[in-house]
């Protein structure tokens, strides 16, 4: 990549999520990160996983055509191998099952299985045109009505707290939490429950979970992680205007931002600014 290149796209980042005008890194969770370019020119990032097996981050874009469609893509963050896997019409969401190894892919024609190790799909019995997924013990899906299923060993029934509730991204926490968006609010209803809370000050874009399904909310206003406890959110990050988040492990965050993907490096060496 050319310097000049490096240099510019390096102060878009910062600009966008800094630790302060000096530090070329930024604070997460009270602790420093390098800021490591993993890939950049990824057009409308829509949802973005980590194979924790493969070391692989899988992610959906919109291709640049007179009429886009959506791609799903790879790239081996120690390899640096990148591919796009285009079997799969429109694809749209992810969620990867990390103890079985398996990826599962939405689009316009259903829900599919991708296996990891030679990248063949195979389809599953859901044929509703997908465009968010889920995964946290069960399989959850939206589909392009906003409506919120649940899909389990071959079957799909709806998730029955969010019955006639639009949703548009949802996940499940370590708490048996659902916190869902419509239209950038952030919404929380207990499992369980059909009483659904709302935090109406905050406008967001994403929410993911760590390797141990600990919420993380990225709103305009920052990076928040839900406290159960306070039934609050709790600032994270001083970060904006992110488009996907995932998680290498529980505190090794891979974001988007415009179009550059970004994996947070940990240094024990913190930097202060004058």
């Amino acid at each position: 990549m050319d310097m000049k290149i490096q240099i510019v796209i390096l102060a878009v980042l910062l600009t966008s999520s800094t630790a302060d005008d000096y530090c070329q890194g930024i604070f997460f969770k009270e602790k420093y990160y390098n800021i490591q370019l993993l890939k950049e020119g990824v057009n409308r990032v829509h949802q973005m996983v980590y194979n924790r097996n493969d070391n692989t981050l899988y992610f959906t874009f919109e291709q640049i055509a007179k009429y886009p469609t959506r791609m799903l893509a790879f790239l081996n963050i120690k390899t640096r191998e990148t591919g796009i896997i285009d079997s799969i019409r429109n694809a749209t969401g992810l969620a990867i099952d990390q103890n079985a190894n398996r990826l599962y892919v939405g689009g316009s024609d259903g829900l599919f299985f991708l296996n990891v190790n030679n990248r063949v799909t195979e389809k599953l019995p859901v044929n509703d045109d997908i465009h968010y997924l889920f995964l946290n013990s069960v399989v959850y899906f939206i589909n392009n009505r906003k409506e919120a299923f649940i899909f389990d060993h071959g079957d799909v029934y709806p998730v029955m707290e969010l019955r006639g509730v639009v949703v548009e991204k949802l996940i499940v926490d370590d708490d048996n939490n659902i916190l869902f968006l419509n239209n950038k609010k952030l919404f929380r209803v207990k499992m369980g429950s059909t009483l659904i809370n709302s935090f109406d000050k905050y406008s967001v874009d994403v929410i993911a979970t760590d390797a141990n399904f600990r919420p993380y909310i990225c709103a305009s206003s920052g990076v928040f992680v839900y406290n159960k406890y306070k039934l609050a959110l709790d600032k994270v990050a001083e970060m904006n205007g992110l488009r996907a988040m995932t998680f290498t492990g529980i505190d090794n965050p891979i974001y988007v931002v415009i179009d550059n993907i970004v994996k947070l490096k940990y240094n024990p060496v913190p930097c202060f600014g004058d």
